[in-house]
């Protein structure tokens, strides 16, 4: 009882829980769209002729455009939506809260911060696109929001780095491990995408065969390092966070 309410807890969440909830569905998604299109119907997707050579690898977006790869793909990575967007929204909120007191630069916390949700937010949106619309429906359409996703996916990155070593979620127990996870993945992530870009145009404007390959390869490296930065999430929030519900009702004073 608090200033007049009565705060009555009345259910509590694992942190594991919710975060194997928004982790697990994109991986399980990925995973089994890759692993079935190669396995199950790679004579569909694979060794076709392109006006630049023969490709072996199919590229994502070949993955998702199948019946049931796409199934997959789209059941389990909007399953996650809504713990992401409930992840974003808690994580632009204590990240104010729990600013650490040796942070020299306030003004690039509360930056990062914004940024930290704008491109979370357009980053979900964008991933929503790039599910809904398949090379089927607009293979422009489809495009555009793969990168544009990739880009906010990065700003996102770097926004929450900036802001995770500026709070007390870098603190001991993991803190540190997360910090150091998240730098090296987000550091890959910033090497692949030259890759992935250059890739694509030597395939597609110098006809170099064995760019696809590259490129296709890029494009799974992306999906799974985007996927493993989330993962960091559980060492942010083990033995740091509670999740629960409360019951808050005002209290009636026995004082006329």
């Amino acid at each position: 009882m608090s200033k007049g309410v009565r705060v009555r807890e009345l259910f509590r969440f694992s942190p594991t829980a919710i975060f194997l909830v928004g982790f697990l569905p994109p991986l399980c998604g990925a995973v089994a769209a890759i692993s079935i299109a190669l396995l199950q119907h790679r004579e569909q997707i694979s060794n076709y002729n392109w006006q630049c050579g023969r490709a072996f690898l199919p590229s994502l977006s070949r993955i998702i455009n199948l019946p049931l790869e796409r199934t997959f793909w789209q059941l389990f990575t909007l399953f996650h939506i809504p713990m992401r967007v409930i992840e974003v929204a808690i994580g632009f909120t204590r990240y104010n809260r729990l600013r650490s007191v040796d942070c020299k630069h306030i003004w690039l916390h509360n930056l990062a911060r914004y940024v930290y949700v704008i491109c979370g937010t357009m980053e979900l949106i964008f991933l929503i696109g790039l599910s809904a619309v398949g090379e089927r429906e607009s293979g422009f359409v489809h495009v555009i929001c793969f990168y544009v996703f990739g880009f906010f996916g990065l700003g996102f990155f770097i926004a929450n780095t900036i802001c995770h070593a500026n709070s007390l979620y870098h603190l001991q127990p993991y803190g540190q491990t997360s910090y150091n996870l998240k730098l090296i993945i987000g550091t890959a992530y910033v090497i692949s995408v030259p890759i992935l870009l250059g890739s694509f145009l030597l395939y597609w404007r110098k006809c170099i065969s064995i760019m696809y390959e590259i490129f296709a390869l890029s494009e799974y490296i992306d999906v799974f390092l985007n996927i493993a930065f989330h993962g960091c999430a559980f060492l942010d929030i083990r033995y740091k966070v509670v999740f629960s519900v409360k019951h808050v009702s005002p209290v009636k004073s026995i004082f006329p």
